[in-house]
């Protein structure tokens, strides 16, 4: 539909020149959601003649379900902009204006500010909206978040019994399983999903029936008290009004709380991806003990070069939501006396934070079943390291087990094979003891440890006090 030439969009497309961004549609639909349950509130007690008042529901409503491209050129204005959001809402009041006078015909004159806007004000429209974009938003990602973590939980399951070196400060530290890192991953994600079904808790209550600064001028009381209930009517998800509607109007601490949920997805994220992408490294020269997906060519020049093109991506995402946060938490601390005059910005920034960490999420997640552990080179990688030497602790203690690891070392042997080497313990007793469930299973097994210390503790202990000596007499 063509903006008009003496329209306020006409106008404000003409001074808002600041930005390559544009207004979301997802806003579009939801401030068009905001003017249905206007038109039928108003119409329901009388304040609309009934003609006029379907031509508004109508119109807002064809809005509401359009595709991106309708809504986008409905409001083809700059995402940044003055004025707490006037331009978006007279945008879309001179659409539906324009709709609705084609469903009416020569019947009535529907004007955008006394039809459109009646008992509204952007101030009470536009945090609406943007509650109702947030609460959609959010229960995309908490689906995405999810489908995620059954993907991290299906590794977790076929993993288990994956042995491979843990690491700490990026040095091998003790063992651990591939499934016990996908466990790792999959309960961060779990807390995501609740944090996005909580964070919806935060944005029911809305200012609507407010107008200007939640006193309800211009309005009638009826107006007032039954806009919120219409507009529950026709959303699918619980909408309150506020208990008081200024606070709402000028405060914007709820949309900063909710805006939790796609910060800590992106937290999540950067540390999932970034450590599918230090242990796919390599693959031969690094850790390379995931194997990846290779989507992509990954060099221009080195042919069958496979990067991690996909954490790499989501990485990036993660870092652009965690600094849209930083903005939205500034700009919200902004509102200042009964209004806060950067809602557009707010907006953009939570919209797009929203959509970026449903991105991601879901990319992830179809990423993620290529991603498959080397068990070679994970077993390899336990022996090389000596990061199963510590299951014999109970039997030698700490000093004795640098020793035994760096005779081992010495030999060019793992540890396991050192021991059965010198006939140290038997390969029933080395099987048991390097097992990965008693690798990984809540501290040792006393009981099968005292079994084995009784076979073997003498002599290990013998061995390692050898050791010792032959140590000092080489000093």
């Amino acid at each position: 539909m063509n903006v008009l030439s003496d329209s306020h969009t006409h106008a404000a497309g003409a001074v808002y020149l600041l930005s390559p961004y544009r207004v979301s549609p997802r806003l579009v639909r939801a401030v068009a959601t905001v003017k249905e349950a206007a038109a039928v509130c108003n119409t329901e007690l009388g304040f609309l003649e009934s003609t006029v008042g379907a031509a508004l529901a109508a119109a807002a409503r064809e809005l509401r379900g359009a595709d991106d491209r309708v809504a986008a050129d409905a409001v083809p204005l700059d995402a940044f902009q003055g004025g707490a959001g006037t331009s978006i809402n007279m945008a879309v009041n001179e659409w539906i204006a324009v709709r609705a006078s084609e469903r009416v015909g020569t019947t009535a004159t529907i004007d955008p500010h006394t039809d459109v806007n009646r008992h509204q004000s952007t101030n009470d429209v536009m945090p609406t909206a943007l509650r109702l974009l947030m609460h959609d938003g959010l229960s995309d990602l908490e689906r995405a978040c999810e489908e995620l973590q059954g993907r991290l939980q299906s590794g977790e399951t076929a993993y288990e019994q994956v042995l491979k070196p843990g690491r700490t400060q990026l040095r091998e530290a003790v063992a651990t399983t591939v499934g016990r890192e996908f466990a790792a991953w999959s309960h961060a994600i779990g807390r995501d999903r609740w944090r996005c079904y909580k964070a919806r808790e935060r944005i029911r209550e809305v200012n609507l029936g407010g107008t200007a600064i939640g006193t309800g001028v211009g309005a009638p009381r009826s107006y007032v008290l039954g806009v919120s209930r219409v507009l529950q009517r026709l959303v699918s998800h619980p909408i309150t009004r506020a208990e008081h509607l200024g606070e709402a109007t000028s405060n914007y601490d709820t949309i900063v709380e909710a805006m939790e949920a796609p910060r800590s997805v992106a937290v999540n994220l950067r540390r999932v991806a970034g450590d599918i992408r230090i242990l796919a490294s390599g693959p031969r020269g690094g850790i390379g003990e995931l194997n990846i997906p290779a989507p992509l060519e990954g060099s221009s020049i080195m042919a069958g070069k496979r990067n991690p093109v996909v954490p790499e991506a989501v990485i990036q995402v993660a870092e652009r939501i965690l600094t849209n946060d930083a903005l939205v938490s500034r700009l919200a601390s902004m509102s200042e006396l009964e209004l806060n005059a950067f809602f557009p910005a707010i907006a953009h920034t939570v919209d797009e934070s929203l959509q970026m960490a449903l991105g991601a999420v879901r990319s992830l997640a179809e990423y993620l079943p290529g991603v498959v552990p080397d068990r070679g080179r994970c077993a390899r990688n336990v022996e090389v390291g000596y990061s199963d030497a510590v299951a014999l602790l109970p039997f030698v203690g700490y000093g004795h087990v640098g020793r035994l690891q760096a005779a081992a070392l010495a030999e060019e042997r793992s540890i396991r094979e050192y021991l059965e080497a010198h006939s140290l313990l038997a390969r029933e007793d080395a099987d048991a003891l390097f097992h990965p469930r008693h690798m990984v299973g809540l501290g040792y097994d006393e009981e099968l440890c005292a079994a084995i210390d009784g076979r073997s503790g003498p002599a290990l202990r013998a061995h390692a006090e050898g050791l010792r000596a032959q140590t000092k007499e080489d000093r």
